[in-house]
């Protein structure tokens, strides 16, 4: 299990914990709340703020903070492959144009087909690196199961999607946050 090695908040010896505003601070549903989460975010890390922003508003947080030895790929290839879908969905409005504007056999069409060709390519190699990258803490493991979620009900697509068995992206996926989870419960032996 993850040692604390800091504690950053310690309540006065004088007064109750209960009464201390740093220990059960007034609920704010705004966004305030989600930009003060997102602030101590960057000095906590990734993994931690997961755990923080899903903790309900009135529930106080742990007092200390373990040190995660690396930060989890999860998270960085959420967002890569988020960039990488605004690029390829960037790079067929440009294929649309150049075919509208100058035709469909044109030099201009044929190089914005090549550079949607590449964006399509990107998008692919990421949705596999999310498939089969475990991701190192259960709040990965959660980001990634929700974003997959996510990206479907939006209506996008993962590669070999119909395929059944060890060569579709699904399955791939599914036998990858098995052993991340695995891996975890060996780590913290819960």
């Amino acid at each position: 299990m993850t040692q604390a090695t800091r504690v950053y908040i310690t309540p006065p010896t004088n007064t109750s914990a209960i009464d201390h505003p740093m220990m059960f601070p007034p609920v704010d549903p705004s966004r305030r709340r989600f930009l003060a989460v997102a602030a101590v975010g960057s000095f906590v890390g990734a993994g931690s703020l997961a755990a923080a922003a899903m903790a309900p508003p009135n529930v106080p947080q742990a007092v200390t903070t373990p040190v995660p030895s690396k930060p989890d790929p999860a998270f960085v290839l959420i967002a890569d492959k988020r960039a990488a879908d605004i690029a390829h969905g960037e790079a067929i409005d440009a294929q649309d144009e150049a075919d509208g504007r100058y035709g469909f056999h044109s030099d201009e069409s044929s190089e914005a087909d090549d550079r949607c060709l590449v964006a399509c390519r990107a998008v692919n190699a990421i949705d596999w690196k999310l498939a089969t990258t475990p991701p190192t803490t259960l709040a990965g493991v959660a980001a990634v199961l929700r974003f997959a979620n996510e990206h479907e009900d939006a209506g996008g697509e993962w590669p070999n999607t119909d395929e059944v068995g060890a060569d579709g992206w699904h399955y791939q996926l599914r036998a990858t946050m098995a052993a991340a989870i695995e891996a975890i419960i060996r780590q913290t032996g819960v």
